[in-house]
């Protein structure tokens, strides 16, 4: 039998809501009190949170209305059991562990990095601020969606070698500019809300991970796992103002949910999915076969007995896609063309030349210059070269111990790329790839796992150098 429900936790639902909003109210005063509030303007509407002084009012009112209403379980005694119960679930301890035994790392690196080596030119192409700690998420596609959050989506026809924002999608974005406007609403608040997101995001995509790895291999393999993935030689896209954090928790959660049955949910990660990133939408595929065929990963995810199932199974899939139409429809609205999202790839060199011209042109300059030309010549080509065949390696045993459903998540989300635009961004695109740091978790023998996870961490070490030093890594 479950064990009995206190009388801490067995309030009315009204009670807990209005807990909630007090601390809410609480929180934000005190985010307003540093940052000092924001002012926004929705239509003819400006609202604005300037003090902190009316939000605790209000929370005090609501606090005395709600204890003079009922008497049992205080707010006091009743939030440290709930946190601690949260803090309980399997694998949010090792995530937490494993965020701030990692991230600050990287970020230090960084920022070290800037002294010790300085900037590839001699000075940062995009600067923000005066300040090197404060500028220092402020790189590369950074200065892109922090564009969109402050500027919005703009559009300059007839030109398609202009790079646009456009070929940015805006679930990233708009978060940001949520947290940014409770950081102060300025770009300073803008800049550390993306990293403070991203960061959050890595958090809880490594709670899903762990949960999803549990279910095949055992908790320690799970543990395991977590490390692997933030180890990864390029993870430090994880704690930068990308994409990478979100797009993770949105692929790992979907999958989790599906696994579970849990269509509702699962459609509302894959909806954000379709919705984060360009190839976000190919996520339709692997959970469609994963709503036919079903996966190894747990028996909740055998195929649907009942039509109704398979169907609602099926609509869950689909919403990955229909994330991706929604910005469609949006980019119709503001060019005039659908898919001027996907032609404005080619300003950043994307353009399809095939898997045999890339393998083709790369065995070519191999032939010519050997391997230590090669090295010399394209060494960014080399590293991100590793992410790649780091996945494709791992597709078969994927397939084995998971599922087809999970190496087609491999395939759809590495092959595209190659084909599209070689092995630019390979490594960042590879970060992702959950499903490849699960089989490794479980392969890896435990006398060998400090060897794995110590290369990893160095080779992201040199990674995050060059990237904060504005140095080529893609």
């Amino acid at each position: 039998m479950p064990p009995p429900v206190s009388e801490s936790l067995a309030v009315p639902r009204w009670v807990r809501a209005a807990d909630i909003v007090c601390l809410l109210f609480i929180v934000v005063a005190g985010i307003v009190a540093m940052s000092g509030g924001f002012r926004l303007r929705i239509g003819g509407w400006l609202i604005g949170v300037t003090s902190p002084y009316p939000l605790l009012l209000w929370a005090l009112a609501i606090g005395v209305v709600r204890h003079f209403s009922t008497t049992t379980a205080p707010v006091y005694q009743d939030l440290p059991p709930r946190v601690m119960r949260l803090w309980r679930l399997p694998g949010v301890p090792t995530a937490a562990t494993v965020v701030v035994g990692t991230r600050p790392a990287i970020l230090l690196v960084g920022y070290l990095a800037v002294f010790v080596f300085g900037y590839a030119r001699g000075s940062a192409p995009l600067r923000h601020f005066d300040d090197e700690l404060a500028n220092l998420p402020v790189r590369w596609d950074a200065g892109w969606y922090l564009q969109i959050v402050t500027n919005g989506y703009s559009y300059v026809p007839g030109d398609p070698e202009l790079q646009q924002n456009i070929v940015f999608f805006p679930a990233y974005p708009i978060l940001v500019r949520l947290v940014g406007r409770l950081l102060g609403g300025r770009l300073l608040g803008y800049t550390w809300g993306g990293l403070m997101l991203s960061l959050t995001a890595f958090f809880a995509a490594l709670v899903y991970l762990f949960a999803l790895a549990r279910d095949t291999l055992g908790e320690d393999e799970a543990r395991y796992a977590l490390w692997l993935i933030a180890a990864y030689p390029f993870a430090l896209f994880f704690g930068a103002v990308y994409t990478e954090s979100l797009f993770l928790l949105g692929a790992t959660a979907a999958f989790y949910h599906f696994t579970k049955q849990q269509f509702g949910r699962a459609s509302l990660w894959g909806l954000l999915v379709g919705l984060t990133r360009p190839n976000g939408f190919e996520l339709s595929l692997p959970l469609a076969l994963l709503a036919v065929m079903g996966s190894r990963a747990s028996v909740a995810a055998r195929l649907p007995k009942r039509r109704d199932d398979l169907l609602k199974a099926l609509a869950a899939a689909a919403m990955p896609c229909v994330g991706m139409l929604v910005y469609a429809a949006f980019i119709w609205h503001l060019t005039g063309d659908p898919l001027a999202w996907v032609a404005g790839h080619v300003a950043w060199g994307r353009t399809y030349q095939g898997l045999a011209a890339l393998v083709g042109d790369r065995y070519g300059l191999i032939a010519s210059a050997g391997v230590g030309g090669y090295v010399a010549s394209l060494p960014h080509d080399v590293l991100n070269g590793l992410g790649v065949v780091f996945v494709l390696a791992t597709v078969w045993p994927v397939a084995r111990r998971l599922g087809l459903a999970y190496a087609v998540f491999l395939l759809v989300n590495i092959l595209p790329p190659l084909a599209a635009g070689g092995l630019v961004s390979a490594g960042r695109f590879s970060s992702v790839l959950f499903p490849s740091f699960i089989w490794l978790a479980g392969a890896v023998p435990p006398r060998h796992r400090a060897g794995w996870i110590a290369t990893f961490a160095a080779i992201q070490a040199l990674n995050a150098a060059l990237f904060y030093t504005w140095r080529p890594l893609f």
